[in-house]
């Protein structure tokens, strides 16, 4: 079995604690003594060797790619590691990776994004090498048992079981509040971003499904490929057009923690008695339901406001109330406009 390690994104709804030159998939947070790259890199070798290990990020990440393997004392071929010329969403990233992999063997890959949360690392190892017979029928994609209704994620709707699967009946995508409720009620899952296929059956898939995305990577540069191929999710460019896909449900302490409103359910338990949640000596007064986090040397002191995301370093200061976080991602964007480093 191969594992395809996702590494090319920029994490800009955990602006400022993730930035373009070191996007969030490389970063520690205080509770971590590894970054999320490394540790996605761990699941993988619980899962196999560093042989069957490819890695998909952008040029500009791979001094960090090779630097955080190096200290977690593994080496990886260099030619494991594809550079994409291009950011063109996930379904040619995948896609790239396969066809590398086609060039040696055919074989059963899991995709995994390189900065999610897995609490459980061992358990999502097992129940991956237990869902190769289900990839050799057709896509597979993991489904989070949902712990609250949650609008930030895509939903599956699940039909009859297969193996250690279920049969997937419909794709649904992010709900409004009250729909999301709905969906917990009637028993669907979150959709993880986590896939697992055989080689072969995912060429074809894409031939039938997604031409513009064959033919592209038919070229013989890489250059090439990504400048003729059209930039598509695998959900919507692929997934949501296939009649054989799956859902393996997992239990394992999963977050993709995409932006600040996914902390307070990662910390939960550093709440004090008035919801608040602060990882130093920062200092609340007369306030409820505030995150506070600070990397910096300086105190920080949150007076008479509730509902407040304050998030500190050396070079930048987020304040944002949490009703707006959503709009995190468009500051790093004027950021990222006006050419500040």
């Amino acid at each position: 079995m191969k594992t395809i390690i996702m590494a090319g994104g920029s994490g800009t709804r955990l602006w400022p604690l993730s930035r373009t030159e070191l996007p969030k998939q490389f970063i520690k947070l205080m509770d971590m003594d590894k970054s999320f790259f490394q540790k996605t890199l761990e699941i993988c070798l619980l899962m196999g060797e560093a042989k069957d290990i490819f890695i998909v990020t952008g040029e500009r990440y791979i001094s960090i790619v090779q630097q955080q393997i190096k200290d977690l004392g593994k080496t990886l071929p260099t030619e494991q590691i594809l550079i994409e010329p291009a950011a063109k969403n996930t379904l040619p990233a995948i896609y790239f990776a396969v066809r590398t992999i086609m060039d040696k063997d055919n074989d059963v890959c899991v995709v995994l994004a390189s900065d999610h949360v897995v609490e459980q690392p061992q358990k999502l190892a097992d129940v991956v090498l237990s869902t190769t017979e289900l990839a050799n029928k057709g896509l597979v994609c993991f489904g989070i048992l949902p712990t609250e209704p949650e609008t930030g994620y895509g939903y599956i709707k699940t039909g009859e079981p297969v193996l250690n699967g279920f049969k997937i009946e419909k794709f649904k995508e992010k709900p409004d509040y009250e729909t999301a409720c709905t969906y917990v009620k009637n028993g669907y899952f979150w959709n993880s971003g986590m896939f697992m296929f055989h080689t072969a059956l995912f060429d074809e898939a894409v031939k039938k499904h997604n031409p513009a995305v064959y033919e592209a990577f038919q070229e013989q540069s890489t250059d090439e490929k990504f400048k003729k191929t059209p930039s598509v999710s695998i959900d919507y460019g692929l997934i949501e057009k296939m009649e054989d896909v799956y859902c393996v449900p997992l239990d394992i302490g999963w977050s993709d923690l995409g932006g600040f409103a996914a902390f307070y359910e990662r910390y939960k338990d550093k709440k004090d008695d008035r919801g608040n949640i602060y990882f130093n000596n920062e200092i609340i007064l007369e306030g409820s339901n505030n995150l506070v986090y600070s990397q910096g040397s300086k105190t920080v002191a949150v007076i008479g406001m509730s509902d407040v995301v304050v998030i500190e370093q050396k070079d930048a200061l987020l304040i944002c109330h949490r009703n707006d976080l959503n709009k995190v991602k468009d500051v790093a964007e004027q950021i990222k406009q006006r050419g500040d480093d």
